[in-house]
């Protein structure tokens, strides 16, 4: 490990937040999550609180190890000191393969809405998807390579203006909103369990975030502190901005088109064009979807997936130039251009929904190991100083395990196939080139120990707990309040 340089702890509890709910509120909830609506209509908004409660337990979970263990490469580096290596190398190459998927269905999708801005002003401008989504992966491993500060405030930025321009357009639209669109029976209605667990896993996928915050615990100030508390408000926030942008979806299409919804590939356009809403209802939405919601969920998908590859070059599973940092920037700027590289491979196939799936798929195994890690930890480590215990540990273990386990199930076939050959990939990559080079357990716990030795002097004064304290309370109330106000809208439609 190189002692002259270490990751930069830039990061604070607003970009933790921001690259949690970033991450997921782009392709997932404009594009794959709002072709639900089309299925189920404004029934949706039960499996989004479904959603919502199935990840609040995960996240605890994550926030107690990303507290306890706060470096670099996330459910990785908590499963090699668990469980062990080889199946750390498991969730890792599930983690890598699903967030650079991700990021190149996000380039693609960013492609989609920002033609969409051409469009409802009328203008016919065509553009290759893949030449726009290639564009875009340049300038994000550009920014990355730049340092974790650079990224960070590029981050803030682009979840700031999506909620900036997405307010100014809820304001704008509510007035359209037909509560004629809001029908009971749509919560009752839903189709076999097989095809309720697939609508459910679509949308959960939306929420699917939390990994991101801890796969850059080793650049968070005051982790400690930080990382349970931007888990703590993510699944919230999340929750509420996918019941809100789900309600105007559902309320301002009429009932007769929704079901065109299910196959459209910009549904929130293409839903809006539907309703008659051309011009500045959809440039707005489309440059907030665009510019903030889908280049917030690709910048992570190209800093975070980097991250791990970081990890695992210092470990020795994989070559050494992985685990090297910028000596100026202090970034794994060798693993972050491999990111890009393989995102751009992977935007060549043009396909969102096939890519989509191999990322969920992948997501499964990830966190089903992490939940594992955390029961072994607590078994083999009880004594693990742990700033934050998340509560109900048994109970969050083995329910998660259950229904994460049968999402996984209800992608098909198909892709849980692709899905254990990736695991087998990962297993036969190990056994021969990392079994011989890969760090101990002996070796990862000292490893461990010395940088946990240097938190100790990341401990806030008074002064700056002080204002984290009151910039957490802020957080919370309003993070409260906008839950509250999506829950009542939806119980106000139903009512009327």
């Amino acid at each position: 490990m190189d002692t002259k340089v270490t990751l930069n702890r830039e990061l604070g509890m607003k970009e933790g937040i921001s690259i949690t709910t970033g991450t997921v509120v782009g392709v997932g909830l404009f594009t794959t999550g709002a072709q639900c609506v089309g299925i189920i209509g404004s029934g949706i908004i039960l499996l989004t609180f479904i959603s919502l409660l199935i990840c609040i337990l995960p996240a605890f979970m994550y926030a107690e190890m990303g507290a306890a263990l706060p470096y670099a490469g996330g459910t990785y580096n908590y499963a090699k000191r668990a469980i062990n290596v080889p199946v750390a190398n498991i969730a890792a190459w599930h983690y890598l393969l699903a967030l650079i998927a991700m990021c190149s269905t996000e380039s693609l999708a960013f492609s989609n809405y920002f033609s969409w801005i051409f469009k409802g002003a009328g203008l016919n401008v065509a553009i290759d998807n893949r030449i726009i989504a290639a564009a875009l992966m340049l300038f994000f491993v550009f920014i990355n390579y730049k340092g974790v500060k650079v990224s960070g405030k590029w981050q803030n930025a682009f979840v700031y203006f999506f909620w900036s321009v997405s307010a100014v357009w809820m304001l704008y639209m509510i007035q359209h909103v037909d509560f004629g669109n809001f029908v009971p029976e749509q919560m009752a209605t839903f189709p076999g369990f097989k095809a309720w667990m697939e609508i459910l896993t679509w949308i959960w996928w939306c929420y699917a975030g939390f990994e991101t915050c801890v796969g850059m615990g080793g650049e968070i100030k005051y982790p400690q502190i930080q990382i349970p508390r931007a888990l703590f408000l993510s699944p919230f926030i999340i929750f509420a901005i996918n019941a809100l942008f789900q309600w105007f979806l559902a309320g301002l299409v009429p009932l007769a088109e929704q079901s065109s919804l299910a196959a459209a590939v910009a549904p929130y356009a293409e839903g809006l064009e539907k309703a008659g809403y051309m011009g500045f209802p959809i440039i707005l939405l489309c440059c907030g979807i665009a510019f903030g919601g889908d280049f917030s969920t690709l910048n992570p998908g190209v800093e975070v997936p980097s991250r791990y590859l970081y990890q695992m070059g210092l470990d020795g599973c994989l070559p050494g130039v992985f685990g090297k940092l910028h000596p100026k920037y202090r970034t794994p700027h060798v693993a972050i251009i491999f990111v890009g590289i393989v995102a751009f491979l992977l935007i060549l196939t043009n396909s969102i929904n096939f890519v989509a799936q191999i990322n969920i798929c992948s997501l499964f195994w990830s966190y089903i190991i992490g939940f594992i890690s955390f029961a072994e930890l607590r078994r083999k480590e009880p004594d693990l100083p742990r700033p934050y215990r998340a509560p109900w540990a048994t109970f969050s273990v083995v329910s998660s395990v259950i229904i994460y386990a049968l999402m996984g199930w209800s992608c098909g076939w198909e892709h849980v196939g692709i899905s254990f050959v990736v695991t087998g990939c990962a297993l036969l990559f190990y056994l021969v080139y990392g079994r011989k080079r890969a760090v101990s357990q002996e070796e990862i716990k000292a490893i461990q120990a010395a940088e946990a030795a240097t938190l100790e002097e990341d401990i806030p004064d008074d002064a700056t707990k002080a204002r984290m304290d009151a910039e957490y309370r802020k957080w919370k109330i309003a993070v409260g309040a906008i839950t509250i106000v999506a829950i009542l809208l939806y119980v106000i439609s139903f009512a009327l």
